[in-house]
């Protein structure tokens, strides 16, 4: 790959960190599909725990599509608008997805926050869909918004362009919490060892039974539930997790490659 993004193994997480400081990370084609093939990579690693999303520099994450440098990135042709292929991949890598915002994220960049599992920011972040000043409207990213953002909040985000501090972020919501920049690393090794300690399959059904649910009437929520659960219970994975507490030790989550030796 380029160097448009920096694909990074970090014990048994991957991280991901847009490598376009000097146009504030801006989202052009050769980034949006390289995050597409790292997502999708991701997903494919049974080695992998967990997905780090970050940027370079310290003061824009991300600032949305490239609109001097990249005039295609809303002309969809024939093929799925390029930041909709980064979502859907985003959504079909089964692994948690950490935001580690250290900058300002606006439009696209809004997105991607708003597209990961869990996100912490540095206190500095600011985070806003500037579109209409340039005679546009966050379309896609309000998909993920309206689901996280109450109504009016977002409305008056969507139609003044004005942004949400990191503070404001965390208090609705749209952040996990704000944390001094010094401390933004501390914080998401702190998130991937406790990820780390989890059973890999139950965060992966887990995953994609949240992003089900979320969309399913109460009747079809407890159906699914139902099926998912019973189902969880009889995997071997659980079977060592309810061993382990019985007998009060930490549980041995087996890989795939070491199970297909085993």
């Amino acid at each position: 790959m380029s160097d448009s993004i920096v694909v990074e193994r970090r014990d048994n997480a991957l991280w991901l960190t847009l490598n376009r400081p000097h146009a504030h990370n801006a989202l052009n084609s050769v980034m949006t599909g390289q995050l597409v093939d790292a997502f999708r990579d991701a997903a494919g690693d049974d080695a992998i725990r967990a997905v780090v999303l970050t940027a370079a520099g310290d003061r824009t994450f991300c600032a949305g599509a490239d609109l001097k440098g990249d005039a295609g990135s809303f002309d969809t042709g024939r093929a799925e608008n390029p930041l909709v292929q980064v979502y859907r991949a985003m959504r079909a890598c089964h692994k948690p997805i950490v935001g580690r915002i250290n900058g300002a994220a606006l439009g696209g960049g809004l997105g991607l926050v708003s597209a990961c599992d869990l996100a912490l920011a540095a206190d500095h972040a600011r985070f806003g869909t500037p579109e209409v000043r340039v005679g546009l409207f966050p379309m896609m990213i309000t998909t993920y918004l309206i689901r996280q953002l109450p109504r009016r909040r977002y409305w008056e985000m969507a139609f003044l362009g004005e942004p949400l501090s990191a503070a404001e972020a965390e208090r609705y919501h749209l952040i996990n919490r704000a944390v001094p920049a010094a401390e933004l690393d501390r914080q998401v090794v702190d998130v991937l060892e406790r990820l780390e300690a989890n059973s890999p399959n139950a965060l992966r059904v887990g995953k994609q039974a949240l992003d089900l649910m979320q969309d399913m009437s109460i009747d079809q929520t407890l159906t699914y539930a139902e099926v998912m659960i019973e189902r969880l219970a009889s995997s071997d994975e659980a079977r060592e997790g309810m061993a382990a507490f019985a007998e009060k030790r930490k549980p041995h989550w087996v890989r795939a490659e070491e199970s297909s030796h085993g």
